[in-house]
């Protein structure tokens, strides 16, 4: 077996954890959507009136529900495993690739979970209540790729992000892993000031791509956190 194999078993050795838990995630996030769905019902009745489901479609809580979670599980693969898997062979290439696959398949099956959670979505039409918790407009309003694009390309920037603070942490300390958090900081800043800057090519841009666009952008940070993560992996002292 490849040694990076065996690094993706050994990231996938505890499924419950890394696969398992994402996809909860999103369940309970329709749980809650739905409770506060309910507790509005007692004033408007049930199921939501027009109105009030169309300020459900605002929802974003499938974006916030998983980045915490999977940004810890990025930094714990890249801390928990390191040491384990050289010792079974695995070159800090091999284990950085073995553990970069294991996110791949973890944004998978979240990605999934989702589209599966909107089709339910759709076919009770909105948890029989009219309480669109995926059918939203940070989803792409009901769209199937876009909703797996979106859930696919989140998960993969927190997990990367994650394996950067870890990997951070674990070769420099915590001063180390501050810095890198303020400098990730002030370069979204900045590109958030360079879109403020440059409003109307970027309204136009989004105006033609929509919630691709979106995805895109969130595909090159993905590119950009997870070059910083392989290079902090390779040469850092250990």
């Amino acid at each position: 077996m490849k040694p990076s194999m065996r690094s993706l078993r050994l990231y996938l050795s505890n499924k419950a954890y890394v696969v398992g838990v994402p996809v909860i995630t999103l369940f309970l996030m329709v749980v809650i959507s739905v409770f506060i769905a309910l507790v509005m019902g007692i004033v408007v009745g049930l199921p939501l009136p027009a109105a009030a489901e169309e300020g459900f479609r605002n929802n974003v809580g499938s974006l916030t529900a998983l980045p915490g979670f999977l940004i810890s599980v990025g930094a714990l693969a890249a801390n928990r495993n390191f040491a384990m898997a050289l010792a079974f062979g695995s070159t800090r290439r091999h284990f950085w690739t073995g553990t970069a696959l294991g996110f791949a398949v973890t944004s998978l099956v979240t990605a999934a979970a989702a589209v599966v959670l909107l089709a339910l979505e759709k076919l009770t039409h909105g948890w029989f209540i009219h309480a669109p918790a995926f059918d939203v407009a940070a989803m792409g309003s009901g769209n199937y790729l876009k909703t797996f694009g979106m859930i696919f390309v989140l998960s993969l920037l927190s997990l990367f992000l994650g394996a950067l603070f870890g990997t951070v942490f674990r070769a420099f300390g915590t001063v180390a892993t501050t810095v890198t958090a303020i400098a990730l900081g002030v370069v979204l800043m900045g590109l958030i000031a360079l879109g403020v800057w440059q409003r109307v090519r970027v309204v136009a841009y989004l105006a033609d791509w929509g919630l691709w666009s979106v995805v895109a952008m969130v595909a090159a940070l993905i590119a950009a956190v997870a070059a910083a993560s392989y290079s902090a992996n390779r040469l850092a002292t250990f």
